[in-house]
């Protein structure tokens, strides 16, 4: 059923209401790729209501058990969890953006919000084999600068994350001789604890090096032209270096493969899990399941990064 030709809602209003909502969006610096993304979610929601509703889609007059029913039917036709939890925010977010433009009681926005997600299997981490952290080094190493090249063997030999990263001031590093640490703030609320995060050789030598070039003024570790760099810029950076080596890696991946480097190592679980900032053991113990990393290159030893556990 065409939601342009059937009685109730004014399809019109809701297309010019749903540009104003995806203005907003770009207003607030919100990625292509996810407007996008909602825009798809928008229509396929607009095409459900109008046939299960038989009338034309209106966000004012949605309600809690029509996000429910849309729940339901996208659990029927098997899509994966995080394809309908994703369906689920857009939603959330689209309310309570009408709800700030006056346009939806408040009611509704606290109804919509107890639509529970679907739930998913805990997600396995996923740490790049022996091989691809041997290609994606060689690309590293053959055409990042310093700074580039400090970026990922930190990320590598502490198993910290993006958010930590870009949030290194200077005065958080300490690189005296043959040894290096950095002091990571915990950013999820556990307390306020600081990990204490020590630096293997090649992790300190790219350091080094990179601080030679930036020099030794306070403020953000890393820098780009424009000033600190942000969590989407390491993005890039990442993504640049494993195109050319033909893998598929985020920070998060680094991470991953620190946490597994470790374990293969026999280092300690509740160890890992304090090095990785972990409030559950829990999601330590995932990394249980993924022990060993494929077959080494055959030419030469295995490359591991090599982490430095602990420091006064």
């Amino acid at each position: 059923m065409n939601p342009q030709t059937t009685a109730g809602g004014d399809p019109r209003a809701e297309q010019d209401r749903y540009a104003r909502f995806e203005a907003d969006l770009e207003s607030r610096g919100r990625a292509r790729k996810t407007i996008d993304s909602y825009r798809s979610d928008h229509t396929g929601f607009v095409e459900w209501y109008a046939t299960s509703r038989s009338t034309a889609f209106d966000l004012p007059a949605l309600t809690a058990d029509d996000v429910e029913a849309f729940r339901e039917q996208l659990v029927a036709d098997g899509m994966r969890p995080s394809t309908v939890n994703r369906k689920l925010v857009f939603l959330k977010r689209y309310v309570t953006w009408g709800h700030m433009q006056g346009d939806v009681d408040p009611g509704l926005v606290a109804a919509v919000r107890t639509v529970k997600p679907v739930p998913q299997a805990p997600r396995q981490p996923r740490g790049l084999s022996d091989i691809e952290l041997r290609r994606f080094l060689r690309e590293v190493e053959r055409r990042a600068g310093t700074r580039d090249q400090a970026i990922v063997y930190t990320l590598l030999e502490t198993g910290m994350r993006v958010s930590e990263l870009v949030a290194l001031e200077v005065e958080q590093l300490t690189v005296n001789g043959r040894r290096a640490m950095v002091l990571v703030e915990d950013e999820r609320g556990y307390g306020g604890r600081t990990r204490r995060l020590g630096l293997g050789p090649d992790a300190r030598r790219a350091l080094r090096a990179y601080l030679a070039e930036r020099g030794s003024m306070p403020g953000a570790l890393f820098q780009g032209e424009r000033g600190p760099l942000t969590a989407n810029a390491i993005q890039r950076i990442m993504r640049k270096y494993c195109a050319f080596a033909k893998v598929k890696a985020s920070p998060g991946t680094l991470r991953h493969t620190f946490a597994r480097h470790f374990l293969a190592d026999d280092g300690d679980l509740v160890e890992l899990a304090d090095l990785l900032g972990h409030e559950s053991l829990e999601t330590t113990r995932l990394y249980l399941q993924q022990r060993g990393g494929g077959a080494p290159d055959p030419d030469d030893g295995p490359m591991r990064p090599r982490a430095v556990v602990g420091g006064s």
